[in-house]
């Protein structure tokens, strides 16, 4: 399983990933056509473990992200659900092979592709820090 949208600003001890600032960003008229299938795709995933917590947009839009740290999963990747927060709004980008997974899926996340093992592996991937 691959993590999407992780930021070091998620953790609280030093990690191997880029900062929330460091992330690609684009207003172009494309990737906002991409982002709108992105957003649904990304909402409309299996929610593999629920947070209540509120936290403000990492990016200083003053936005009160509700959940922000709940888990999403399509089987293949793993996210948190203010990505599709930083996405819509801000003109994050994902990744190319994600986009590409996305399309492949008609921009429908796969109905059956979560079972009790693979929402497993989505905890475990998205909190690693090795």
């Amino acid at each position: 399983m691959l993590r999407i949208g992780f930021v070091r600003e998620f953790f609280e001890g030093p990690v191997d990933l880029p900062g929330i600032h460091e992330l690609t960003r684009s207003d172009s008229g494309e990737w906002q056509e991409t982002a709108a299938f992105a957003v649904a795709y990304l909402t409309r995933s299996p929610v593999v473990a629920e947070f209540t917590e509120t936290e403000q947009c990492l990016l200083g839009c003053g936005e009160n992200l509700v959940g922000c740290s709940s888990l999403f999963t399509d089987g293949s990747w793993v996210w948190r659900r203010d990505l599709q927060h930083y996405v819509g709004r801000h003109g994050v980008v994902l990744p190319s092979e994600f986009v590409e997974r996305m399309r492949e899926c008609g921009w429908k996340p796969p109905a059956d592709a979560v079972d009790a093992s693979v929402a497993r592996l989505a905890l475990q991937t998205a909190w690693q820090v090795d």
